[in-house]
């Protein structure tokens, strides 16, 4: 069996969400993904990869990127989706809705379609259910 059948599919979930969070920071905080690659040491596309659940990042990579951009380490716990509405709600009040935050939100669409088939590589639906 490779090495991408044995994750775990709870796993996935979590994988998403850390993502989303790492994607919401970037773009509203108009940083490339090169600047986040540079905070851990990689390549703008090893953490392209990060982003869209085809590599995992490492917890040392997670607490580099928070030291680096003074980000609060507790952010990866919480849900995107909110995090999302309190910034625009702060940022923005009742205005028309930034670029950046459907910008976000097709990044995360995008992701919400790919991650599993990224997370897993092309597993078939019997190996799935054993890996639960």
């Amino acid at each position: 069996m490779s090495r991408r059948g044995r994750r775990n599919w709870s796993n996935l979930e979590i994988t998403k969400r850390i993502c989303k969070q790492l994607i919401l920071h970037r773009v509203w905080n108009k940083l490339s993904q090169s600047d986040l690659a540079m905070d851990i040491g990689t390549t703008f596309q090893q953490y392209q990869k990060v982003e869209r659940c085809y590599n995992r990042i490492f917890a040392e990579q997670l607490i580099s990127i928070c030291n680096n951009r003074k980000w609060d380490i507790s952010i990866f716990n919480s849900d995107p989706h909110e995090t999302l509405k309190e910034w625009f709600k702060r940022d923005y009040g009742n205005a028309i809705i930034p670029d950046k935050y459907t910008k976000i939100l097709r990044s995360w669409d995008v992701l919400d379609k790919s991650a599993q088939r990224n997370y897993y590589g092309d597993m078939s639906d019997a190996e799935k259910i054993m890996n639960i």
